[in-house]
């Protein structure tokens, strides 16, 4: 007789609520209604303890691999997936968080827009560092994953062309939400994804720098500048505008 294989559920650096629930019904793990149900229950777990009133368990179900058997439920997910978050957060990024000037629900909401920013980890606290030094001179963050999480979901309640749309229309960009930071500055309400450990850790400990612009090279990599100046000849390189 075989050995049984075990089963695991992961949870993917940068995916949203919505996302990580569509895995979890199309695995048979639990209906919609029964995740819909984990996810917005009263949580008695220490690290929502200051979930800000009207906010979701967006951001903080924390990306990793998950053993399941068939005693899984959507419930035993979600307490697993704030653990790991809670376990992820040791003693010394919690120093760092209590030094910052960042609460544990703007942490992570940074670093899922950091997230959703760039594939590449070296890169990270470099972003890390031009949105925080946005955040201290009041300037707009201007970041492209904040629209592409707020029209997703319109009336429909339906994905716009997939959960996150690569091309943005200039319509996109002026679309009115509080999550749109081409519109409204400062953070949005609340993460627009689950940030990985990389992503927590650059925006924790950025890279010191001056930057206030990056663009997109084509490769995966990104063009940084600390000028309007030297951003716009970055856009005209990169970008061919």
């Amino acid at each position: 007789m075989g050995v049984e294989r075990e089963r695991f559920f992961v949870v993917h650096e940068g995916q949203r609520l919505e996302e990580i629930g569509d895995a979890v019904v199309a695995l048979e793990l639990a209906t919609r209604e029964e995740w819909d149900e984990a996810v917005s229950a009263r949580r008695t777990e220490s690290i929502v303890d200051d979930l800000p009133a009207g906010a979701t368990l967006n951001g903080y179900l924390f990306p990793g691999t998950y053993p399941i058997d068939e005693e899984t439920t959507a419930e035993s997910l979600v307490v697993a997936m704030l653990e790991g978050l809670d376990e992820a957060l040791d003693q010394v990024l919690r120093g760092r968080l209590a030094l910052s000037s960042l609460t544990l629900h703007e942490m992570l909401t940074l670093a899922s827009i950091v997230e959703r920013e760039t594939l590449l980890r070296d890169e990270m606290p470099l972003v890390a560092s031009v949105f925080l030094n946005r955040l201290e001179v009041g300037v707009k963050l201007d970041a492209d994953p904040t629209v592409q999480y707020a029209i997703t979901t319109r009336s429909s309640g339906e994905p716009v062309e997939g959960w996150w749309k690569v091309a943005l229309t200039l319509d996109d960009l002026a679309f009115q939400s509080p999550y749109n930071t081409y519109l409204t500055a400062g953070l949005p309400p609340g993460p627009i994804a689950s940030p990985g450990l990389a992503a927590i850790e650059a925006v924790l400990n950025p890279a010191d720098t001056e930057y206030f612009y990056f663009v997109a090279r084509g490769d995966g990599s990104h063009a940084f500048a600390e000028t309007l100046a030297e951003h716009n000849e970055n856009v005209a390189q990169y970008l061919g505008q």
